[in-house]
């Protein structure tokens, strides 16, 4: 039976191998579960507390927020975590976003412009989610399991936005749903919901296909013989954390109009639930992280969706992703049962492209689409552009052309409410930087058109406010996600909500500082050098004493160490615990250029191979101990990574100077290219980044990545203590990775630990798995520099 509090996901095993030459009791080297030094964080006092695991998960969750109609109101999740029952507390918040205008802090902080409409705690725990405006704006309809088997899981309720009332369920469906979009324009909701596409299911769409589906995995899982087989016939089999199966995610739109005489104020049409994809075998959203951005539905009634083409036989070998437009919202008459499986999805905007094409929107007279899109076939961090298509004479042309107009690549899209604009995120120079285009003119070369309304910290735009003003979320290394009002031109902003001023202003933060060095290539390496918390500018001028080093490279490789508060690898839980803490921007990095990112793959005119991350690192290692080694002790210096973080550690392993680091720590790390191909669910990261795929005669060469950067080639070089770290349901880079990495470990007799995680994947998100990770991961890096 479990402990209390650990739920199935937290089941933890710890390996060990006898540290230094410490005499340890031999029965202390068989498996162990690790639990929480502590039921609940230290309480809050007047001196400041360690950013630890516990303080970590503490740290309310601003999320997802929507907008009213006439831009008075914001409605936004907060997620506090419940110690006692060891659950999320999922909130929802109304904020009079004009009161907040005429408010000065204090009373801002005080959070009178605020009222607390739901919290999952007052309903058993359970979720409270999506927000969304009706179209009057006096009622907010979200999505939430409350219902229990009653309403077959997730539903949608709905709840008056400035009261009195109760939240009442709006819709129910025979499968649980997700991803809530309430479309003003076409007077209805769309959802999101896994229905069965395959031969079994032919000829079922719309609410028929939710039956259906409902009924089959009901007798799945009522099935008592112990029958549990499945054929493959295709790539990919899995995706993420899962095992693909013939069920594939599709969004269905519900019409939902006003109703005086009904509590909620709106009611269903008769009209059954409709499929936007009508049956169609292709997943929208697509991938593991898609969501509503994947879909849009235009004024006039268009509906675009980014989709792979149904049942491409390359899918796991490419990225591509088209846009598709039907002019009219499909009748939900029937599934589609042709030959040409595409044909009812629409036009096909993107043909020629055989990249990813990503994050339709429609402009707010519903005449123009604009969308995401890169031009590479097996690049997924290639450089982005913003296409545009005018619905009325059908042509496509480019407002922002990749790497050309811009160096720098949006990650979202969202027009102005004039239409005059297109806002988006963009990383640059390691901060999710807010900009904006003019939607006609479109950008020019070298940034030409571009206007960058944020450079400090990192932003997510949520929508324009009635005054004009933006609202946004903005976060940065000394403070989690708050909600902030941002002028049009972002020269002023004024922050609104203030859910963690009380445990930051308690918790000890270092210095953020920010370093430049020349790399092996001659690039400029950024890192962030952030300073023991306590440690002041005096102090760091005439030290008394030197701190340990903690070097932590990012995952990716396309990626960053960037301006912003992260709940799993927080550099400041390192500053907070007497740390000196380098966050490396090695080649291979987002926000520093197209050329620069290239450089880490071993395909492309800038490409150079995996080992530049390490070798950047090192660079930027020796660096700061040369220019700050009078406080920051060359001989207590320690390395930690996730993903290709943790293939770095592998490599540094085998390729550091011997001695340098003490401790390192491989997080779902690679171990061997090769086996690393044939596992994953990725095969077109593989093949571009590596080349092609390793059974190629090239593969075999010395030159090839998979030799020459693969950390199994120098094992026999391994000797720095190492803690390793996966997760069971890791299909990334699966579980044998860190097996074999561990193995290798005590095989040659280094001292190392395995952190074993069976209900986690590539990352840590239990909350209770998340401080015994923190806890080890301390414990570990401790032990070699104290």
């Amino acid at each position: 039976m479990l402990r209390r509090g650990l739920c199935k996901s937290a089941l933890l095993m710890s390996f060990a191998h006898a540290t230094r030459s410490l005499v340890v009791p031999p029965r202390t080297l068989l498996p162990s579960r690790p639990l929480p030094s502590k039921p609940a964080p230290t309480p809050l006092t007047e001196g400041p507390t360690v950013l630890d695991g516990s303080r970590l998960v503490d740290m309310a969750r601003v999320g997802a927020t929507a907008i009213s109609p006439d831009g008075s109101l914001a409605c936004f999740e907060v997620r506090q975590y419940d110690w006692s029952t060891k659950k999320f507390d999922a909130q929802l918040w109304l904020a009079d976003l004009q009161a907040a205008a005429a408010m000065n802090e204090a009373e801002l902080a005080a959070h009178a412009h605020l009222t607390l409409l739901t919290a999952g705690s007052q309903h058993g725990f359970t979720s409270a989610s999506s927000p969304q405006f009706s179209p009057c704006g006096k009622h907010i309809a979200f999505l939430s399991d409350r219902g229990g088997d009653k309403t077959n899981g997730t539903a949608v309720w709905i709840t008056p936005a400035t009261g009195p009332g109760e939240a009442r369920l709006l819709a129910s469906f025979p499968v649980a749903v997700g991803d809530l979009e309430w479309n003003h324009d076409s007077s209805g909701i769309v959802v999101s919901a896994s229905v069965y596409v395959d031969e079994a299911a032919r000829g079922a769409s719309g609410l028929a296909a939710m039956e259906s589906t409902a009924a089959r995995d009901k007798a799945l899982k009522e099935d008592e013989s112990g029958l549990n087989a499945v054929i493959f016939k295709r790539l990919p089999i899995r995706q993420w954390d899962s095992w693909l199966t013939s069920a594939m995610p599709h969004p269905f739109f519900v019409g939902v109009v006003p109703d005086a005489k009904s509590p909620s104020g709106y009611k269903l049409t008769d009209v059954p639930a409709v499929d936007l994809l009508s049956a169609v075998p292709t997943a929208v959203p697509s991938g593991a992280f898609g969501g509503s951005e994947d879909w849009a539905i235009s004024k006039g009634g268009a509906v675009a969706v980014s989709a792979r083409p149904p049942l491409a036989s390359d899918e796991a070998w490419t990225t591509n992703r088209h846009i598709y437009l039907q002019r009219t919202m499909p009748d939900g008459s029937g599934a589609w049962d042709g030959d040409d499986l595409a044909a009812p999805l629409g036009e096909c905007l993107t043909q020629g492209n055989p990249g990813y094409d990503t994050t339709p929107t429609f402009s707010p007279d519903g005449t123009k689409l604009a969308w995401l899109t890169m031009a590479g076939a097996e690049y997924e961090s290639d450089a982005i552009g913003i296409m545009l298509h005018d619905l009325v004479s059908g042509e496509s042309r480019t407002l922002l052309k990749a790497e050309e107009h811009f160096d720098h690549s949006p990650g979202t899209l969202r027009w102005s409410n004039d239409g005059a604009r297109l806002l988006f995120v963009a990383d640059i120079r390691s901060r999710a930087s807010l900009c904006s285009i003019d939607a006609a003119k479109g950008a020019g070369p070298g940034g030409e058109g571009v206007t960058v309304l944020t450079s400090e910290g990192s932003h997510a735009l949520h929508g324009e406010c009635g005054s004009g003003s933006l609202l946004v979320s903005s976060q940065s290394f000394m403070a989690p996600p708050e909600l902030y009002l941002l002028s049009a031109d972002g020269g002023s902003a004024r922050q609104i909500t203030f859910f963690n001023r009380e445990r930051l202003s308690q918790t000890a933060l270092g210095r953020v500082g920010e370093i430049t060095c020349e790399g092996p290539s001659g690039d400029a390496i950024q890192s962030w050098l952030i300073r023991p918390a306590g440690l002041s500018e005096e102090e760091e001028a005439s030290p008394s004493r030197k701190a340990p080093l903690a070097v932590i490279y990012h995952g990716g490789p396309q990626g960053s160490t960037g301006d912003d508060w992260q709940f799993r690898w927080n550099l400041q839980s390192y500053a907070s615990a007497g740390f000196a803490v380098l966050g490396v921007n090695f080649r291979g990095s987002t926000g520093f250029g197209h050329r620069f990112c290239r450089a880490i793959s071993a395909s492309g005119p800038d490409a150079v191979g995996w080992n530049v991350g390490g070798e950047d690192t090192l660079a930027a290692v020796a660096h700061v101990l040369e220019t700050h080694g009078d406080w920051i002790d060359k001989d207590r210096v320690v390395g930690l990574g996730a993903s290709y973080g943790g293939f770095t550690s592998n490599w540094l392993n085998g390729n550091a100077p011997r001695g340098l680091f003490k401790a390192l720590v491989c997080h779902c790390g690679t171990f061997d290219l090769r086996s690393s191909y044939f596992s994953t669910e990725e095969l077109f990261f593989m093949e571009h980044e590596f080349g092609g795929p390793p059974f190629e005669p090239a593969a075999k060469d010395e030159s090839s990545p998979y030799v020459r950067c693969t950390p199994s080639a120098k094992v026999d070089q391994w000797q720095t203590p190492t803690l390793v770290i996966h997760g069971a349901k890791d299909f990334r880079l699966v579980e044998s990775e860190g097996i074999a990495t561990f193995t290798a470990l005590q095989r040659r007799g280094v001292p190392s630990e395995m952190l074993y995680l069976p209900g986690e994947n590539h990352h840590c998100l239990n909350p209770q798995n998340s401080v015994v990770w923190h806890e080890t991961v301390m414990r570990w890096i401790k032990s070699w520099t104290e």
